[in-house]
């Protein structure tokens, strides 16, 4: 009994130190204490939290503070230390993006409804607040972040779509197209996404720049489309870069239009098809790549120039990219665009029109550049058809690649 007695008083007093030590240091996983991460997180939403001039509740939940835009988290960036926050482009892009939308047929039908129903104070931008469950997929997503490569995608990626090159000693000033918006279902693994891309590349170097619509309840925390905003930098090793503005590096300038909203209205295949028009473009004199969107290509903020002064991008682009990437994290992929195959109806495929890159300050479609279509397993891309504005679809039903039929 004595022996069974000592025992037991030894247990409580490891029970009591156990506890004491839980209690200032918290539980240790993966050899660190969930009240260090809890401070470390706290530490990172301080610092993307900004004060707000106002607070705007969205019908989805989403809360957005209005954050004066010269304090905005973009500036947090080391390479950002100096930038002053630009309200619009230079006179000379205002131009070019005045010439691209001068032929009737690039305006927009059906556009999708987008942004706030009430904006922020001038001055001001939204900011979508974050939490630390935000923080703690952000940190998942981000092993993503470096830049894919169109024909060989890998690690749990798939693509299908249309890729194109400069000619020689030419450069890609900008890259634009109307994209059919969809929300097909994805699982908290998995995520499905419309994109246009540029990038530049050598040997060890690498910038690229992606926006979109995209499923990503790893990202967001719910299966709703939204625009998202992509760059990222990798040199000897390092990969720096974001998604929106969960770190610093994109600027918003546009006090409507956040670039992780979600989207109101989102196609139905063979009933309806809601569209939006998305252009990336370089100033030709700072070197900032402006995010333009909607038929009167509204200004939604910009990547300063300094964010790629590794790879080169800030002079432009040697590869151009649109088409639909799927990911997850198991052997099942997820749909892609409206979940059926390219068949020649852009009623019931998702699909881009008017397809273009910027060349010589010049939007122009890539008739005169060689097009690769790509395709992988449960997905396919169509070629451009005989409509006058280069146009294509992409699509599949994903799942297991040996259940998939064309």
């Amino acid at each position: 009994m004595a022996r069974d007695m000592r025992k037991i008083m030894r247990l409580v007093v490891v029970a009591i130190v156990l506890t004491a030590y839980i209690a200032s240091n918290g539980c240790v996983v993966n050899g660190r204490s969930i009240q260090s991460e809890d401070v470390e997180l706290e530490k990172e939403l301080a610092a993307i939290n900004k004060p707000s001039i106002k607070t705007i509740e969205t019908e989805y939940g989403d809360i957005y503070d209005c954050v004066d835009i010269n304090k905005q988290p973009a500036f947090d960036h080391p390479l950002l230390k100096d930038h002053k926050a630009k309200t619009r482009p230079s006179l000379a892009l205002e131009k070019i993006l005045r010439a691209s939308r001068k032929d009737a047929s690039l305006l927009e039908t059906n556009p999708t409804k987008l942004g706030l129903k009430e904006g922020c104070p001038a001055g001001s931008v939204p900011l979508r607040r974050a939490t630390k469950e935000d923080l703690r997929r952000a940190k998942s997503s981000f092993k993503r972040l470096s830049s894919f490569e169109p024909s060989n995608p890998g690690q749990g990626y798939d693509f299908a779509g249309i890729v194109t090159t400069p000619p020689a000693n030419v450069l890609f000033k900008g890259i634009a197209a109307r994209i059919s918006v969809y929300q097909p279902p994805v699982s908290g693994q998995q995520s499905s996404t419309a994109l246009i891309q540029l990038q530049t590349q050598t040997e060890t170097k690498v910038g690229s720049i992606q926006v979109g619509w995209t499923i990503d309840p790893e990202l967001y925390g719910d299966s709703r489309a939204r625009l998202f905003t992509k760059w990222s930098e990798e040199h000897d090793g390092t990969v720096d870069g974001c998604y929106n503005t969960l770190c610093s590096g994109f600027v918003v300038t546009n006090p409507n239009i956040p670039i992780d909203t979600a989207f109101n209205d989102v196609s139905i295949a063979q009933r309806s098809q809601v569209f939006q028009w998305m252009m990336v473009t370089l100033d030709p004199l700072s070197q900032d790549w402006w995010l333009s969107m909607q038929d009167d290509n509204i200004r939604i903020g910009y990547w300063p120039r300094e964010l790629f002064s590794f790879s080169g991008f800030s002079v432009g682009g040697y590869n151009a990219t649109w088409g639909g990437l799927v990911h997850t994290e198991t052997d099942v992929s997820p749909a892609m665009g409206s979940g059926i195959f390219e068949d020649g109806n852009y009623n019931s495929t998702c699909n881009m029109v008017k397809v273009q890159v910027n060349i010589g300050n010049t939007f122009v479609s890539p008739y005169d550049n060689p097009v690769q279509v790509l395709q992988s397993r449960c997905f396919k891309a169509s070629k451009q058809n005989t409509h006058p504005d280069y146009r294509f679809q992409f699509g599949g039903p994903g799942g297991l690649p040996n259940s998939c039929v064309a």
